[in-house]
């Protein structure tokens, strides 16, 4: 095993709070960590004993960084077919989420995004909205999920970026472009080599009137 791996297994700063359908950690099920990149990310994936197909849904694209405190890293991971699955706010947020965000989930249901849309969790609310087309409508429940993530005692970039990306996205589809040139600056502070930040933070300070500033990100 590279010393990288065993490093990172072995710190006390970085473990993963893992949760199912039934929003309980499921036994038989852990977490795998690959090399971090140089942002600091891993890619994880789920190893299981003795499960079903399991599916990591959350984070939406399997990649994680160490908090800046104590605590875990939300993890959600389901067996595919799962019938509880779809009854689960966090569940069919986070692979609505995953949809906008350009990453596809094999959970074998699609979630109504209307569904959604009451939700007391700003998170789940915005998300809903977000997916059903009312971006003007997700933008409050989304600012308020982000400002959250980045106001905790620990910090976990793999919970703020998504935010963040999202609420741009929902910022873009109210046409408040300078406002989304902020939301995705906050994602690609978290991960600075992102692409998918960069080209979208390009893109709003373009339709910002900010040429010369989207030369240089």
């Amino acid at each position: 095993m590279m010393l990288w791996l065993v490093l990172l297994l072995a710190s006390p700063s970085i473990h993963f709070d893992i949760a199912d359908a039934r929003g309980k950690r499921p036994g038989g099920v852990t977490i795998e960590a690959g090399a971090p990149d140089a942002d600091g990310w891993f890619d994880i994936h789920t190893a299981t004993r003795g499960k079903g197909d399991c599916i990591l849904i959350w984070p939406y694209d399997g990649r994680a960084k160490a908090p800046d405190g104590p605590g875990g890293i939300p993890v959600i991971a389901i067996e595919r077919g799962d019938p509880r699955a779809p009854g689960n706010g966090k569940i069919a947020a986070a692979v609505l989420a995953g949809k906008l965000l350009g990453v596809s989930h094999e959970t074998g249901f699609d979630p109504t995004p209307a569904a959604l849309e009451n939700s007391d969790d700003p998170f789940i609310k915005g998300v809903g909205l977000l997916a059903d087309g009312k971006a003007a409508d997700a933008l409050d429940p989304l600012s308020r999920a982000l400002k959250e993530r980045e106001r905790q005692l620990t910090r976990v970039p793999s919970e703020i970026y998504p935010a963040a990306m999202l609420y741009g996205k929902a910022l873009m589809g109210a046409n408040k472009f300078d406002d989304a040139a902020l939301a995705f600056l906050k994602a690609l502070k978290q991960r600075p080599s992102d692409p998918a930040a960069r080209r979208s933070r390009v893109d709003a300070l373009i339709k910002a009137g900010k040429a010369e500033a989207a030369e240089n990100p």
